[in-house]
């Protein structure tokens, strides 16, 4: 009896030792940077196999579809059958939206983004009533607006108001402008644009000219650099104020200042 239960137990320690492979191990390989295909490849030698278990944040890091990291680590001692987890970076970056960043202050402009995944460029800096305040958000002088689906690691250059300057200059004449000529007028003067409001009976908003602004022109500095001006727009010519010449040239760039060509 001793001798047949001496026997039967070492009978299934045997037989557990061969099941579970007992004391036969194999290291865990290096699947870094791999393709998957690779990764098989290299699994089937050592008789181990996989499961992916996320498909991570893209990495530029790592080439698209490869492994980025496995659990157990590369060097790891396991049972030959054991089932390795891997992170696979994805084939394409995920795109988020831009967020919406007009009059936020710089430093949480800079937090939205980065806590988004986006990263911060140019900081640039312009007359604006607000410092240090965010007044156009571009790519490549390619101005953006909020929502705007972008692949995160994008680089993002922010404009930034530097504050009212001390220097007073003419709060310019505008009459006779279009929207669009108004607006490049006030850059060029380091003045930015207000308030834009059209007549009710305004059609056709591209015949549109200004006949009335806030501040009026002066013919002496009365504003600071990076003030707004407000502006109203009209399609009856007849409410625009022909001013006189010498007014109206006063306003023209030095290059112009003698000619009496007015600035329609």
């Amino acid at each position: 009896m001793v001798l047949v239960s001496a026997g039967l137990i070492w009978l299934l320690n045997y037989s557990l030792d061969r099941y579970t492979e007992h004391g036969i191990s194999v290291q865990v390989p290096d699947l870094s940077g791999l393709a998957l295909t690779e990764v098989e490849t290299k699994l089937e030698e050592k008789k181990l196999s996989f499961a992916i278990i996320d498909s991570a944040e893209y990495d530029p890091g790592f080439p698209r579809g490869s492994v980025i990291s496995q659990y157990p680590e590369a060097g790891s001692q396991v049972k030959t059958g054991r089932e390795l987890k891997l992170t696979i970076n994805p084939f394409y970056p995920r795109k988020v939206e831009l967020p919406d960043l007009i009059e936020k202050t710089k430093r949480r402009a800079i937090y939205d983004l980065e806590s988004k995944g986006f990263k911060v460029g140019e900081l640039r800096y312009q007359p604006y009533i607000g410092k240090d305040v965010v007044i156009d958000v571009k790519i490549d002088e390619r101005s953006l607006m909020p929502g705007t689906k972008l692949k995160k690691g994008t680089t993002i250059d922010l404009v930034l108001g530097m504050g009212l300057s001390d220097e007073l200059v003419r709060s310019p004449y505008l009459r006779w402008k279009s929207l669009a000529e108004a607006e490049e007028y006030l850059q060029l003067r380091s003045l930015n644009l207000g308030s834009v409001i059209y007549d009710e009976e305004i059609t056709d908003s591209t015949t549109a000219l200004v006949y009335r602004q806030n501040p009026a022109p002066s013919k002496e500095p009365n504003i600071r650099m990076g003030r707004e001006i407000d502006i109203w727009l009209t399609s009856d010519y007849t409410k625009i104020v022909n001013d006189s010449l010498e007014f109206q040239n006063l306003h023209l760039p030095d290059s112009l200042r003698n000619d009496t060509t007015p600035p329609l």
